[in-house]
């Protein structure tokens, strides 16, 4: 399994395990904890079994190909990272392929993690502008405005920070659909501050689908924007 798994996907695992101890980690948590997973992969040339090679895991860090990427980390401040909900279903996808036949240890905490902090993303997801407009169907005209704070990003965001949210929001509404669906056909999903039922989940997807189509101008804009400085000097304050 680990010779078959790309460098970004180590990554991802190594990550999974950092996070074990916070939520929140630092690139330099990432860095020992997926040298000590991979020291082949991620050790320092000629001193692999010393020290780690930081250069390696933040090039992968960074970029289209890299976690950020692919939607996997989220940054929550200075070399501070999160895994998403794209990252915390994907890094479920490789830990059940490397589980042995009727081995769960490895998911569990996983799937319940997720499951939360998808309730918890899907109820804000429920309360944005966007969101109101479509379910209570009003007529009114969404903006690009409102599909901003429906993914929650801003026109000045770049590109690894749209990936990651429009990855993460793709992946809440699969889990929402799947949780209905799994439990009935009248089922809906009880929520921090509401309750949505299984028509109003496929009612944001939808919505989620159209606003991509309708927006692919704006949101082409954004992953051209590749720099984080410039959305760090483009902010006002």
């Amino acid at each position: 399994m680990t010779d078959k798994l790309t460098v970004p996907q180590k990554l991802l695992l190594a990550a999974l395990e950092a996070r074990k101890k916070s939520a929140t980690f630092t690139a330099e948590d990432l860095v020992v904890q997926a040298w000590k997973l991979y020291p082949d992969t991620f050790g320092l040339s000629g001193y692999g079994d010393q020290y780690p090679d930081s250069n390696r895991v933040l090039t992968n860090i960074m970029g289209t190909k890299g976690m950020r990427g692919k939607g996997w980390l989220r940054k929550v401040g200075e070399k501070q990272y999160r895994l998403s909900s794209a990252g915390l279903k994907d890094g479920e996808g490789l830990l059940e392929q490397s589980a042995e036949p009727g081995d769960t240890k490895k998911t569990e905490y996983l799937r319940a993690e997720l499951d939360r902090g998808s309730l918890a993303a899907l109820d804000r997801l429920v309360s944005t502008g966007a969101a109101r407009k479509a379910l209570d169907q009003t007529g009114d005209k969404i903006s690009f405005h409102d599909a901003c704070g429906f993914w929650d990003i801003t026109a000045r965001s770049n590109a690894n920070t749209l990936n990651a949210r429009l990855a993460s929001t793709t992946v809440i509404l699969e889990r929402a659909s799947e949780i209905v669906a799994a439990s009935g056909a009248a089922a809906g999903l009880k929520l921090p501050h509401s309750t949505i039922s299984r028509e109003d989940i496929r009612k944001l997807v939808q919505l989620h689908e159209e606003m991509l189509s309708i927006f692919r101008t704006e949101l082409d804009v954004i992953r051209k924007r590749i720099d984080e400085r410039l959305e760090r000097k483009s902010r006002p304050f």
